[in-house]
């Protein structure tokens, strides 16, 4: 029997190099580079390295800011579509790859569609998402706007071959929106108003609305990982807390995704301090703690992002995703 790890790591400490873009034009003009909007998406390069992007493209996923994006292939080159949109309004360009290398098949990205969602009376889309595809799955990491969401007979559940059931009145949907927000303007993605007087009061009929969750579910980076794989285990294990905010302690060599927040990915240095400590730096280590998620969604009208007085905020509970495969190979 044997277990098969997946990994994670920071690429600009790998040596990648990124460059803004827009995929299909060739730009010659360099002042044009300084309207950035110009240029949504990434070319991510390895310089002095060689690198066959083609299986990163089939064997990563990419995260941008912690949040995970599907990556294109084209000519020998790998982009990351949409990308720069977060960079610019987080003013930060963490880039982090979570390989999947020692699969010996690819996995698949695959795009969801509107057509591909429907419900089921009398649930609404918020309560009950059908999502089905045109194929059957094997092992799926089902990806919405960035979080990667696992089986879970909670929340993320198969129905079929080819269909899951995904309630996000379980996943703090709400509170995803406010951390999303940061990173890039969700709200207007989605077609949520917001009050001219406070950027974070909407209606809260709007935001779980069918409308509202099909453009969630159908957004550029929500889309479904289909491993090739027929098992994938989980374990959480959880990182110490030190007195400095933003840096962990872990006795465990950090070679996995971190988790903090509502699900996000924490990109992350890291330093060995002796034989068996490891200091690890996480730039986004905060967690909001809304008054919104003490409540029924069903006794709330507007949504603003409030949070506990006294207890305004307080550090994650930052713990790595250990994922692996368990096989069984017969000796000859």
């Amino acid at each position: 029997m044997t277990e098969k790890h997946f990994n994670y790591q920071l690429a600009n400490t790998a040596g990648y190099k990124f460059n803004i873009c827009k995929i299909g034009f060739n730009n010659y003009d360099e002042l044009a580079y300084y309207h950035k909007d110009n240029f949504p998406d990434l070319e991510l390069t390895r310089p002095n390295t060689f690198t066959d992007l083609d299986l990163l493209h089939n064997k990563c996923l990419v995260s941008i800011n912690g949040y995970v994006y599907p990556t294109e292939f084209s000519d020998n080159r790998l982009f990351v579509p949409n990308a720069t949109k977060s960079m610019l309004k987080a003013n930060s360009n963490h880039v982090g790859i979570l390989s999947f290398n020692k699969l010996t098949s690819n996995i698949t990205k695959l795009p969801i569609n509107i057509s591909m969602v429907s419900s089921e009376l009398p649930y609404t889309l918020y309560e009950k998402a059908i999502i089905t595809f045109d194929r059957s799955i094997e092992t799926p990491i089902l990806v919405v706007c960035g979080y990667m969401v696992f089986e879970s007979p909670e929340f993320f559940y198969r129905v079929s071959d080819r269909s899951f059931v995904l309630r996000l009145d379980r996943l703090n949907y709400i509170e995803k929106l406010y951390e999303l927000n940061r990173c890039r303007d969700i709200f207007g993605e989605l077609n949520i108003p917001v009050s001219v007087n406070n950027s974070s009061l909407f209606d809260a009929s709007v935001a779980r609305s069918d409308a509202a969750i099909l453009s969630f579910l159908t957004s550029f980076n929500s889309f479904l990982v289909n491993l090739p794989i027929d098992n994938l285990t989980l374990n959480k294990i959880y990182l110490e807390n030190s007195t400095v905010p933003g840096n962990f302690r872990t006795e465990v060599e950090p070679t996995m995704p971190i988790l903090v927040g509502y699900g996000k990915l924490g990109e992350y240095f890291k330093k060995k301090n002796n034989d068996t400590k490891w200091t690890v730096y996480l730039d986004d280590a905060y967690y909001n703690q809304h008054l919104i998620s003490n409540g029924s969604f069903t006794d709330i009208k507007l949504y603003n992002d409030h949070r506990l007085v006294g207890s305004t905020y307080r550090l994650t509970r930052a713990y790595f995703l250990d994922m692996f495969n368990i096989s069984n190979y017969i000796q000859n």
